[in-house]
């Protein structure tokens, strides 16, 4: 009887073990998932990002360009290109932080 009694306290204790891995092992499993949706929103914010930053750099290098910066210089500030008699070179001799 006490050995019939041992068997079943083993096998209950064996079933409540093998009860709380499968809740364990399916709340992981939820974390799992949850972490992969997380992980797939934040690829397609980097990959908005990506393609926000090239759109970005693209404007950028347009509005750095040489021709935007004399276009921009001509129309939005009256500038002129200089003529030759109104350039004057000056040297510098000897070593500034400056000429640096």
């Amino acid at each position: 009887m006490r050995r019939n009694r041992q068997r079943r306290f083993a096998a209950a204790a064996c079933f409540l073990l093998a009860a709380l891995l499968l809740l364990l092992a399916l709340s992981l499993q939820i974390r799992l998932r949850a972490v992969q949706d997380e992980l797939r929103e934040l690829e397609n914010e980097r990959e908005a990002l990506a393609r926000e930053r090239g759109i970005l750099t693209v404007r950028v290098n347009e509005r750095l360009s040489l021709s935007e910066l004399d276009r921009r210089a001509e129309e939005e500030l009256g500038m002129r290109p200089c003529r030759g008699n109104q350039i004057a070179e000056i040297g510098i001799e000897e070593e500034t932080d400056a000429y640096r």
